[in-house]
């Protein structure tokens, strides 16, 4: 894997319109693209931590977030934009990996302009908030996203379905509802069986997959006290493995010879 530095970043996606859809590891995702795109720091803990902000590293809120009030209900909506005079990053936030919200996303797509490359995922809400506990509906629902992302998009464009990167059992310290909920859903396995049917489906509709939790399976270290989100350095070599992608789909020469610094 080369490492990507923010010149090469640029260069990548200059003239490229890149979209990332997903939940609040997603947003992180997006947010590390955009620094990139300005140059090499890593993101804050701060950055990581904030969500639904009128503004980040010259990015804009389009909708939701601040704008309509913060809060943790499957209605939250929060969609991020990042354009400069050759780049042009946008997010989405979701609750569910289908739903009536992401057709009013496509209908974006729809009416322009069309993303050069889609980043997607979707997974913990889905199988956590919707009281789906044998993951039938989550099953179908990918199928269905799946197969509109093909009817929507330009054949031209590169679709990448991530799977949802390990995730653990919470401190002990950290009690209540949730928790409980947590433990009985039994999270972990859920987000294995649901990346194993998520990546042979994507694989079925021709989708480009990144198995992102093989990737982190052995940097456990780098995962938050949630057990769920993840810190700076596991951010930035997520974004790394996404560009060696994109410029290896492209038929671009990755970068050499560069070492992380920092």
């Amino acid at each position: 894997m080369g490492w990507f530095g923010s010149a090469d970043v640029r260069q990548l996606l200059h003239n490229k319109f890149v979209a990332v859809l997903g939940d609040s590891i997603q947003r992180s995702v997006y947010k590390d693209l955009v620094k990139m795109l300005q140059d090499d720091a890593f993101l804050s803990e701060a950055q990581l931590k904030r969500k639904g902000e009128l503004s980040f590293e010259k990015d804009a809120l389009v909708e939701g977030g601040e704008l309509d009030g913060l809060h943790n209900e499957t209605t939250f909506r929060e969609v991020r934009q990042y354009r400069s005079g050759h780049h042009l990053v946008r997010f989405y936030f979701l609750t569910r990996v289908y739903s009536t919200y992401l057709e009013s996303v496509l209908s974006d797509f729809q009416s322009g302009p069309q993303p050069d490359v889609l980043i997607a995922n979707s997974c913990i809400w889905d199988v956590n908030r919707y009281n789906d506990k044998h993951l039938e509906a989550y099953k179908t629902n990918l199928d269905t996203m799946f197969q509109r992302l093909k009817e929507v998009l330009s054949p031209e464009c590169l679709i990448i379905w991530n799977t949802t990167m390990p995730v653990g059992y919470k401190d002990s310290e950290i009690l209540g509802v949730f928790c409980l909920q947590y433990m009985a859903h039994n999270l972990r396995m859920d987000v294995v069986e649901g990346n194993f049917f998520s990546a042979t489906l994507a694989n079925l509709h021709k989708l480009d997959v990144l198995d992102m939790h093989y990737h982190f399976r052995c940097n456990l270290h780098l995962r938050c006290r949630d057990a769920i989100h993840w810190n700076q350095v596991a951010h930035r070599e997520y974004t790394q493995i996404l560009l060696t992608h994109i410029a290896q789909a492209w038929g671009v020469e990755a970068p050499k010879d560069k070492m992380l610094e920092g």
